[in-house]
């Protein structure tokens, strides 16, 4: 059994259940802070409440990084591409800059989380790195913590094959800077981007996973370890070079960061994981676009662009990826909201997609949700997920973690009781073989027990 269990490890084969959250990097951060480099210029999450908010999870994506140079949340369509239109909905979708990965737009000061010079931590791998670090040393026990690339903001293509290869090289970089478990990819646009003219974007997007897989695992995993002692020299270097007052204000910070190194030097890399998160309609029965409707649902008279997408993916990619992420929400049509069969999408990916049942996790949004989509409510999502654990899929994702108060003030109240409830059906386990071990932060400051 044990040599079973290690040819599995070594194939990067999953065993477990997983409950995986979406992270806001806006809601519940702090702004500034003196006493952490960088000051949090893109954002830190105040401690107690992120670890809190952690507590039913197994596994979270930070989301999110950018290609573009200026995420545009209201964007909704290409005004470069054959179906774009005119107003402000619309707007160019330019090719990635080259120059690096964003956590905000590029005219803002720390903006450029990693750069092919970058050589030092920048403030938002700071950021990121404590989310990483949180995570690792939670009260609870360690959870899994990816970096999210994408997301609906980011209308920048990747345009080529050279891009994609660049691309996976600065984000294996940021996962190494950060100690980050690996990468999820969510672009929401490539089917209006396939359609720009001289843009083969799947192809662009097949070569990014196929070239992420490789540098996760040929190059980020044999450095983890000796880059957690670099990181630790690096660490106190700059803790010897402040004054006197700066290090008696800055040593919960660095005496943690340092102990940590340690720690994750020990461990070594886990499977550094690379996770597909597309849409409910990606795979489709021929001939049957609606299939996935209950009976009772409004029924567009067009069907969906983005129809069968996955099928321009997953045969090219999916031995690269470890998990394939269902977005079953924001399903809202001008015949009003969709009303899904969840367990009609799952089997979609099974039966249409060859997508093994192991690598799928269903997703829920609890209360608002975009585009006048309306959520199925508590009991179904319980329900979904009771289906999901009793036939041998891999479990259920939440957006978000943290929801706004502001945008979403019914799903800050719902949310957690979701994760809660979905914790007692699935019973989440560490996806890899044993769970690392990490020392267990204060639950208040998320600083090392003592500091």
């Amino acid at each position: 059994m044990k040599t079973l269990l290690l040819v599995l490890l070594l194939a990067g084969v999953c065993s477990g259940n997983e409950l995986l959250g979406y992270l806001e990097d806006w809601v519940n951060v702090k702004w500034w802070d003196n006493n952490i480099p960088g000051n949090c210029l893109m954002g830190c999450f105040e401690p107690q409440p992120y670890i809190t908010s952690l507590k039913p999870y197994s596994s979270v994506n930070y989301g999110f990084t950018f290609l573009t140079e200026n995420p545009t949340p209201s964007q909704v369509s290409c005004s470069n591409a054959p179906n774009g239109t005119s107003g402000g909905a619309s707007g160019p979708c330019p090719v990635w800059d080259g120059k690096a990965i964003y956590l905000a737009a590029a005219s803002k000061n720390g903006a450029a989380a990693i750069t092919p010079s970058t050589s030092a931590a920048t403030p938002g791998i700071v950021s990121i790195a404590e989310s990483s670090r949180m995570a690792k040393m939670h009260p609870d026990g360690p959870k899994r913590f990816k970096i999210s690339l994408g997301g609906w903001s980011d209308f920048a293509r990747v345009g080529s094959v050279q891009n994609a290869r660049s691309i996976a090289k600065l984000m294996g970089k940021l996962v190494l800077w950060t100690f980050a478990d690996g990468v999820d990819l969510d672009f929401e646009h490539l089917t209006p981007f396939a359609t720009i003219n001289g843009d083969d974007e799947f192809a662009a997007y097949n070569a990014l996973v196929a070239a992420l897989r490789e540098e996760l695992d040929s190059n980020v995993k044999p450095q983890w370890s000796s880059f957690a002692a670099t990181r630790k020299q690096q660490l106190q270097a700059e803790y010897n070079a402040l004054q006197p007052w700066q290090q008696a204000d800055m040593k919960p910070y660095y005496q943690t960061n340092m102990n940590f190194m340690d720690e994750v030097g020990k461990n070594g890399p886990d499977h550094l994981e690379v996770s597909w998160t597309t849409r409910f309609n990606a795979f489709l029965p021929a001939g049957n676009p609606w299939n996935y409707l209950l009976p009772g649902s409004p029924r567009p008279n067009q069907t969906f662009a983005t129809d069968n997408e996955g099928a321009k993916i997953w045969p090219q990619s999916g031995a690269s990826f470890d998990t394939a992420n269902i977005m079953a929400y924001d399903a809202g049509t001008p015949a009003g909201a969709l009303q899904l069969n969840f367990t009609t999408i799952m089997n979609n990916f099974v039966t249409y997609g060859k997508v093994p049942k192991e690598k799928i996790n269903i997703g829920f949004e609890p209360g608002e949700q975009a585009a006048g989509g309306v959520w199925e409510g508590m009991a179904a999502d319980k329900e979904i997920a009771t289906y999901a654990k009793q036939n041998g899929f891999l479990g259920a994702f939440v957006w978000s973690v943290n929801p706004s108060p502001t945008t979403n003030p019914n799903g800050t109240k719902l949310a957690p009781e979701l994760a809660a409830n979905l914790n007692n059906i699935i019973k989440p386990t560490w996806r890899w073989g044993p769970a690392p071990v990490y020392t267990k932060c204060d639950p208040t400051t998320g600083n090392w027990p003592g500091l």
